[in-house]
């Protein structure tokens, strides 16, 4: 019973004092920060302090984010910061605590403790060990409860200068938005500035790379933040996973340069990479390195401003050559090829074959050609010319470049079937094979009584077609029919046409009018011409 009566003593003793010093505090804090005293759940005659806006559920006050759990080794304590003090056991307490703008924090029974820039654990250690001795059989704790927010200053390579909140956990990366930086900032030499003289650099490119936070330090109270101009790079090109430039850091190496490229790829040549440095502003030299002598690091000099990493590929490798084939096929898709060793016939063979459908005389193969893309000026100038305006070798040449650059090619199966040996073509990489579905008619147009489309009939010629059509209008021009082959695509004039083919398109023109100047110009030009051989003629005689 005595026992019971002593420990009630005690719970009202480090009541009444948690109480007084809650009552001290509310002097400095205003009256809507603190919580009305709420009764303990073991000792409902002993308050338990809250600060409004942690504990308080009706308040709209929110805590700042925060990126993981406060680390207590490195956090340091600043004004603003809540803390939170748990008694457990015989007693059970909890009070909340807010270090005041001077940076002090009353203990009860120890008094006032400066913990401006102390660490969390320190302040932890101090506390308990104070407590721990004065009230024995009780368990104690000191926890953060809510870390404080205060202002720190961005200066230099940012649109928005100025003063911006972080918190007590943040660190150089969360205040410094890529958005908020200049097309010439650095992000690898960030340079943080304390109140209390000390420096840090940020690199934020390679705490974005490896996730080290030695590279995003933490920021304090009214930091100085300045984002200087980028002014050194340096390159890698060939076999990394992000070639290009990148800015140079600090005591950079080749092995940080490969990190910042993303690394090599799997298509790396590792034993021949080629670094490229300036001796002085004009004359550089090389330095050939293995990358896997890099990566053990017995080869992985500082690298210096403008110098430059090749990583050359291994040749073809993983490269996989492929041909399509569509159309009237059994199995019409992609397939994978050798060049030199597979032809047409095998990619047919590996399609199933043709359909009953297939027009077997009409097998297209579409193949890039590499000059195709190439600019050509003496073909543009060709091209700007008119019919009139070309001489008889310029319209030769012409017609020359405009075929080689042709990238299409029609096969006969028939024919190769009958030739394998030579007719057979060769499989490039990326060539297309189009097999088109027979088409049984012909088509007609032009300056018939009745164009369309008529049944395909073999041995007919064009003739028998512009009958079957209702025959020629008054209009039309018998001498200049053009017939467009469907396998080919070229236009010939019809007399030059012995049978057509499935698919052919006749065209009949019309007849262009003449008015009587044209008749009696002709007529006088005929008969100048005549008299200018008659006079020719008597003058060799005379």
């Amino acid at each position: 019973m005595k026992r019971h009566v002593r420990w009630l003593l005690l719970a009202a003793c480090i009541g009444s004092i948690l109480a007084t010093d809650v009552r001290a505090q509310s002097a400095d804090v205003p009256r809507s920060g603190l919580a009305d005293p709420l009764p303990s759940s073991d000792l409902p005659s002993t308050p338990t302090n809250l600060v409004r806006g942690f504990d308080d559920p009706t308040s709209r006050s929110l805590a700042p984010p925060i990126a993981g759990p406060v680390d207590p080794e490195t956090y340091r304590l600043g004004p603003g910061d809540v803390l939170r003090l748990q008694t457990w056991g015989r007693l059970s307490l909890s009070s909340v605590f807010q270090v005041d703008p001077e940076g002090y924090l009353f203990v009860p029974g120890s008094g006032s403790i400066k913990v401006q820039g102390r660490t969390l654990a320190e302040l932890r250690n101090e506390i308990l060990k104070r407590l721990q001795s004065r009230y024995r059989g009780v368990s104690l704790d000191l926890r953060l409860s809510r870390p404080r927010q205060f202002v720190v200053y961005l200066t230099g390579q940012v649109k928005s200068p100025g003063p911006v909140v972080a918190g007590g956990s943040s660190r150089a990366g969360d205040v410094i938005n890529p958005g908020l930086l200049l097309e010439n900032a650095s992000r690898r030499q960030v340079r943080i500035a304390h109140l209390d003289g000390s420096r840090d650099i940020a690199d934020l490119d390679l705490f974005l790379l490896t996730g080290r936070q030695d590279f995003n330090p933490l920021l304090r109270d009214g930091d100085v933040v300045n984002v200087p101009v980028a002014t050194d790079f340096v390159w890698a090109q060939g076999a990394v996973g992000r070639p290009g430039r990148f800015e140079l850091g600090p005591a950079d190496s080749l092995l940080t340069l490969l990190a910042l490229a993303g690394e090599p790829t799997a298509a790396a040549a590792v034993e021949g990479a080629l670094l490229v440095r300036w001796k002085d502003a004009f004359i550089a030299e090389s330095l050939w390195v293995r990358l896997d002598e890099v990566y053990a690091r017995k080869t992985n000099p500082v690298l210096r401003e403008g110098d430059r990493l090749y990583v050359y590929y291994v040749p073809q490798y993983h490269q996989q050559q492929e041909a399509y084939i569509l159309g009237e096929l059994a199995r019409p898709g992609v397939y994978p090829i050798a060049e030199g060793r597979h032809r047409l016939t095998d990619l047919v063979t590996a399609a199933g074959g043709f359909l009953s459908t297939a027009d077997l005389s009409a097998i297209r193969v579409h193949r890039r050609n590499p000059a195709a893309g190439e600019k050509d000026p003496e073909l543009e100038r060709l091209l700007r010319l008119s019919r009139d305006q070309l001489t008889a070798s310029e319209y030769v040449k012409l017609t020359t470049k405009l075929a080689s650059l042709r990238e299409d090619y029609r096969v006969d199966w028939a024919r190769l079937t009958a030739n394998r040996g030579q007719l057979d073509l060769p499989l490039r990489d990326q060539d297309i094979v189009r097999v088109e579905r027979l088409v049984s008619s012909i088509r007609i147009d032009g300056e018939v009584r009745r164009p369309g489309i008529l049944t395909f009939r073999p041995g007919f010629d064009v003739n028998d077609y512009i009958r079957q059509a209702g025959g020629f209008t008054d209009r039309a021009w018998r001498g200049r029919i053009r017939v467009t082959r469907a396998v080919t695509g070229q236009t010939l004039p019809a007399k030059n046409v012995e049978a057509l083919d499935p698919g052919d398109f006749v065209w009949v023109p019309d007849r262009p009018d003449k008015s009587f100047w044209d008749y009696t110009r002709g007529t006088l030009t005929g008969l100048a011409q005549i008299a200018t051989v008659i006079i020719a003629i008597r003058s060799v005689g005379n």
